[in-house]
């Protein structure tokens, strides 16, 4: 199966009003919010599996062979790049001589093998390229698990769903996924709902949008990149990118595969998960 190229996690803060206006308040930090380090296993249409990890933070060294980044929780960690790493800054394509030291960024792996390097803030970051849509990791993906782990230390486990919402009401949603499950989620006062990338609300859970969907126990934490599936578009699909040729990650011991970040926070699976 062909490498799904991830694409990611943010906190997002409020704008400040003019001074004669109160500040408004701030939009609710996102279960991923302050995440260094995630991986996970994620299943997809054709059943096969992959794992994934992201990290985050200050490039310290970078060649045309490996990156160093440290992390807020100060451990760092060396990434190799090869001739399929992929260099992404808001939604164009760089090369690994656009990288700086001092800059922040994700790296998104497999087998200590960059995947792609994204989300890259700081004076010398990459700009002005062309936009050039690529396949998600969310692509075709159906399930999965991510375990976060947060820059005090500590860490949560999440059960991930992508799929179309067929039932929805003030407490709870039903979505069906790609392999034709579906599945109940409960929704309360702890859900955060990121309509199209922006702030949403549990008013944006409608029956024919799609999304991933993020839970623990049951209840729904985070419903990431809801939006209307596209008329003539396969149930879940809605928000599929275009494609890119894949190259395959098997022969580094992978049998499967798998968040846009500022300093507080990764993306994970090409869905804005702030």
């Amino acid at each position: 199966m062909g490498k799904r190229i991830v694409i990611l996690m943010f906190s997002l803060f409020a704008l400040l009003a003019g001074s004669a206006v109160a500040a408004d308040p701030p939009v609710a930090k996102g279960p991923f919010a302050d995440t260094v380090h995630s991986t996970a296993s994620v299943t997809y249409k054709d059943a096969l599996t992959q794992s994934w990890t992201w990290d985050r933070g200050a490039i310290t060294a970078v060649s045309t062979s490996s990156i160093t980044l440290k992390r807020k929780d100060n451990q760092s960690v060396t990434f190799a790049i090869t001739d399929k790493t992929a260099v992404r800054n808001n939604g164009a394509s760089y090369t690994v001589d656009d990288l700086k030291v001092g800059d922040a960024a994700t790296v998104i792996s497999q087998s200590g093998n960059a995947v792609i390097i994204r989300n890259i803030k700081g004076d010398g970051a990459p700009a002005g390229g062309s936009a050039s849509p690529i396949e998600g990791p969310a692509y075709q993906s159906v399930t999965g698990t991510v375990n976060a782990v947060y820059a005090d230390g500590t860490t949560q486990s999440f059960d991930f769903n992508r799929g179309l919402i067929t039932a929805a009401s003030a407490t709870s949603i039903t979505i069906k996924r790609l392999d034709g499950q579906s599945v109940t989620l409960t929704v309360d006062s702890s859900t955060i709902v990121r309509e199209k990338g922006q702030a949403g609300s549990a008013d944006d859970l409608q029956v024919g949008y799609g999304g991933s969907f993020f839970s623990q126990n049951g209840v729904l934490k985070l419903a990431g990149c809801v939006k209307a599936a596209r008329t003539g578009q396969g149930q879940g699909q809605g928000n599929a990118r275009a494609r890119q040729a894949r190259s395959s990650h098997q022969g580094q011991g992978q049998q499967g595969q798998q968040v846009q970040s500022s300093t507080n926070g990764l993306q994970i699976l090409s869905v804005s998960v702030r």
